[in-house]
């Protein structure tokens, strides 16, 4: 009974040891691009069409909006990335706080876009009138 008790053990052992663990990210994508878009003046909307939508917008300070980005990778230790950017009375941004410093630059630096054309693909039949048609074939 010992013998059985001592292999259940090990073999529960090894299988534990070998669960795979997921990357878990969570919160917004942050990148030094994006962050080097942004200017001073900048309305609510111009922020959200390049940083997205903020994670955390506090009902007590609605003039600051938190972007958290968390990234752990199967198990290890987790990285976290803060950015705060903060707005005036009518809305334009006025400052930024974080892990993150927009690059000085005089002109906004657009990133490049490449565009692939797909031809459209021609589909005479689906699958599931396939298998209609062998199911028809194999009872007529």
């Amino acid at each position: 009974m010992k013998k059985h008790l001592i292999i259940i053990t090990s073999l529960a052992s090894a299988i534990y040891g070998c669960v795979y663990k997921i990357d878990i990210e969570q919160g917004n994508l942050i990148s030094q691009a994006q962050v080097d878009q942004l200017r001073p003046g900048m309305t609510a909307n111009q922020v959200r069409y390049i940083m997205g939508t903020p994670l955390l917008v506090d009902p007590f300070h609605p003039n600051r909006w938190d972007y958290v980005y968390s990234f752990q990778k199967g198990g290890g230790p987790r990285e976290l990335l803060h950015l705060s950017l903060f707005f005036d009375s009518r809305e334009r941004l006025t400052a930024l706080q974080g892990d993150f410093r927009p690059k000085a630059s005089k002109e906004l630096v657009t990133p490049e876009i490449t565009t692939v054309e797909v031809p459209p693909r021609k589909i005479e039949r689906g699958i599931f009138q396939m298998i209609g048609d062998f199911f028809r074939r194999l009872f007529s």
